[in-house]
């Protein structure tokens, strides 16, 4: 019985992670350059279940076979499937047709990345993520730094297809873009921002897209069906449930009888 229970317990705390992890990604079919993440979940090692019935007294050991009492979650992983294209028209929003990413550097000199090109521009005239992060270019000798637009945005200020900023008083810079053998290595580092080792530095070859944003791509029909199914698992388990308090509340009416 104790057994049933902790099997209970452990499927009711995964479909909990499933239901809020689908929350986060429903939360986000609005945020550019989100992407949406799955939990891998797997069943637990199988058991040995044996009983004492055999022999002439019923009194040898019966191996009756394997039983998996439960399952778990393995890991979280990122779908990196290119979302749709929203046109804004705005100067500091910025799509890459391609698997690259922007890259971001927090004040800390710390660098993420991005497919998130909903920019903005802070009071020193630079390219900036919506919660401040530097959007970095690359130098001349192979450096960064950070993309300046100046804070007059009236004035001409263009992002060519292959990432050249041009502006009337800045001289021409150029996205720094950064591309991953193995996206799906990549950890979450909140939000639309993702950190990783063995990332390169991207010349002339991905569609750079001034006026776009590459949206969210969670299809919210899949979280649907998935939430249906998740709160079918919960109703199931549910009915365990009250079977085992029922038959608790019975063994324990006995016990008293006795």
């Amino acid at each position: 019985m104790i057994r049933g229970l902790d099997t209970l317990s452990s499927s009711f705390n995964v479909l909990t992670q499933r239901q809020k992890n689908m929350a986060t990604n429903a939360a986000n079919t609005m945020t550019p350059g989100y992407k949406a993440q799955k939990l891998v979940a797997s069943t637990t090692e199988q058991v040995g279940v044996h009983n004492y019935t055999r022999g002439i007294d019923s009194n040898r050991r019966r191996d009756v076979g394997n039983i998996v009492f439960s399952n778990q979650l393995d890991e979280a992983v990122r779908q990196f499937t290119p979302g749709g294209r929203q046109v804004t028209e705005n100067k500091t929003d910025v799509a890459i047709d391609g698997d690259a990413f922007f890259t971001v550097q927090n004040g800390d000199g710390e660098l993420s990345y991005t497919k998130n090109g909903n920019f903005t521009v802070n009071q020193e005239g630079q390219l900036t993520t919506q919660d401040g992060q530097l959007v970095m270019g690359i130098e001349t000798g192979g450096g960064m730094s950070p993309i300046t637009v100046g804070t007059d945005l009236e004035q001409s200020f263009t992002i060519d297809a292959f990432g050249f900023v041009q502006t009337d008083n800045q001289p021409p810079q150029f996205l720094y873009l950064t591309e991953f053998d193995d996206e799906t290595a990549l950890t979450s580092n909140g939000g639309t921002l993702f950190q990783g080792e063995g990332g390169a530095p991207v010349g002339v070859g991905f569609r750079i897209q001034q006026g776009q944003l590459e949206t969210s791509n969670v299809d919210m029909a899949d979280v649907m069906t998935d939430m249906l199914q998740i709160s079918r698992e919960f109703e199931a388990n549910q009915k365990v449930l009250r079977s085992t308090d029922e038959t608790l509340k019975r063994a324990t009416q006995e016990v008293g009888r006795a």
